[in-house]
């Protein structure tokens, strides 16, 4: 049997059947059913070399970690994959040498694995020859926002600005594989953080009865609340000493010649959700809202134009 023909017959018997009114692999296309919910729809990239080196992970740890990647985007306009109208495609381009059939049986687990654990459907999507030996997972996710739904724009004068979770962690466990230091016990969490990001769906949901806007932490914290600040035309204002970390966070990045605090700005990765609202219940305050435009870390403005204020695909 052709290759490819092959492959997919394999992902059909993996991914598990969606919804009966639900068209998916096996057609030219995905047909979903109607819906009355808002879709939310985003495409994410995972491509070896950019994003990950495959002596770092397993094959199935790249596609979970690709998926989540995609989903967060999702949770960040306060979405989720529960509905017979949500689901994930993926468009994966393989290197015809150094990737075996064991290898691509290991990333199709991934992607269902990751796609179970957010109760999303798999719909489809596509196989190609990569141009490179590298290998290339392209996750197109369709969500789905029952109540409001989160944009960037929105925070106000006054408003708390918060987390959902720890910041930083996932860039000290880059560090250390960068450093192969990554079998030491002291490293352990934050590799762990860097290799199994989660999605913060819950969380997202929840925010939508709470938050005035919102973007998740993927190219930094100081970069993305950049983004937020200039959608909703306001300045904000973060207090280093309220970022969460970690516990022994700062010693592990002493120990590989960083230091805690510019990773946990500039890191990214982390895939927490930041948010601004008037009433943060049991969240994270980090900081504040207020007139004017630009990102204050205690007093001290950052400009936009920094060089490290974050991640940037096309920096050289």
């Amino acid at each position: 049997m052709n290759l490819e023909f092959a492959r997919i017959a394999r992902l059909q018997r993996r991914f598990r059947q969606p919804h009966p009114d639900v068209v998916a692999i096996g057609d030219d296309a995905a047909v979903l059913p109607p819906s009355s919910e808002a879709l939310v729809l985003t495409v994410d990239a995972s491509v070896e070399g950019v994003h990950f080196r495959r002596e770092w992970l397993s094959w199935r740890e790249v596609a979970m970690r690709a998926v989540h990647a995609a989903a967060s985007d999702v949770a960040a306009m306060g979405g989720d994959f529960a509905s017979h109208s949500a689901g994930l495609l993926f468009a994966l381009e393989l290197p015809t040498e150094g990737f075996s059939e064991g290898d691509f049986d290991e990333l199709i687990e991934g992607l269902a694995l990751a796609a179970e654990s957010l109760n999303a459907q798999v719909l489809g999507g596509n196989l190609a020859r990569a141009a490179s030996s590298h290998v290339s997972i392209t996750t197109t996710a369709l969500g789905v926002v029952r109540g409001p739904k989160l944009l960037r724009s929105g925070a106000v004068p006054g408003d708390s600005l918060c987390v959902t979770g720890p910041v930083g962690a996932a860039a000290v466990g880059l560090r250390a594989l960068i450093a192969q230091r990554e079998a030491e016990p002291a490293f352990a969490r934050f590799v762990q953080a860097w290799r199994h990001p989660r999605a913060h769906l819950e969380a997202g949901s929840e925010l939508t009865r709470i938050a005035t806007a919102c973007i998740d932490v993927s190219d930094g914290l100081l970069q993305d609340a950049s983004h937020l600040a200039l959608a909703s035309h306001v300045g904000l204002e973060i207090t280093s000493s309220r970022i969460p970390m970690l516990e022994g966070q700062r010693s592990a990045a002493l120990a590989l010649a960083g230091d805690a605090l510019a990773l946990a700005l500039t890191g990214g990765e982390d895939y927490v959700l930041l948010f601004t609202s008037k009433n943060p219940e049991n969240y994270c305050t980090i900081g504040r809202v207020t007139a004017g435009t630009g990102v204050r870390v205690d007093g001290v403005e950052i400009g936009t134009a920094a060089p490290s204020l974050g991640w940037d695909h096309f920096k050289t």
